[in-house]
């Protein structure tokens, strides 16, 4: 869910304790930041697990300048406090969901080494139930992506592995298709 940060000390405290979040810069008095926060509210809608922010720096200007934000709408993706990613301009859902695809997430056993796991998946596929199952009991964070809701991660799929079927896990841009253990294993240092 999209939360507005209404001042500095807010957005300490947020930056001192989210792993990961999204913030975006925007106006009320620029027609692109409204339209850019309205497609951010729709992306954050959709993925309740990602931690999404908005700021009005007409409102708290003391924020922007720090990160070298001259204009909005603009939106930052943070990792450990520190920014991952700067995107200007208005951008759409799926964009916003291509971004997130390539941003880390921290472990939630607390380990130092960052994976960034994103499982393509279909409801009616039991593989892709049982990689988000294994994924689950090694205590590895991912998101999801069905992509027979979105056929553009459908598209990118192919285009990247040349494979349709699902489930399909990126895991740091390298691609495992279907429910490979050993693989899976190998690449996110779970001990089998």
């Amino acid at each position: 869910m999209l939360s507005f940060i209404k001042d500095r000390s807010e957005f300490e405290d947020i930056r001192k304790t989210e792993d990961f979040f999204m913030l975006m810069f925007y106006s009320n008095k620029s027609q692109k930041s409204l339209e850019a926060l309205d497609n951010l509210k729709k992306f954050s809608d959709k993925n309740k697990d990602v931690k999404v922010y908005a700021l009005n720096a007409s409102d708290v200007r003391d924020i922007h300048p720090e990160f070298g934000v001259t204009a909005v709408p603009a939106l930052i993706t943070f990792s450990g406090g520190k920014v991952q990613q700067v995107v200007y301009g208005i951008q759409t859902e799926d964009y916003y969901d291509r971004l997130l695809t390539t941003s880390s997430v921290k472990p939630s056993d607390g380990s130092k080494k960052y994976h960034r796991v994103v499982v393509y998946t279909s409801p009616s596929c039991p593989w892709c139930s049982a990689t988000k199952s294994y994924l689950r009991q090694n205590n590895i964070p991912f998101r999801e992506v069905d992509v027979t809701k979105n056929p553009g991660a459908a598209e990118e799929l192919v285009r990247r592995s040349g494979q349709r079927g699902v489930p399909q896990t990126d895991i740091d841009g390298t691609i495992v298709v279907g429910f490979d253990k050993s693989r899976l294993n190998a690449l996110l240092g779970i001990q089998g």
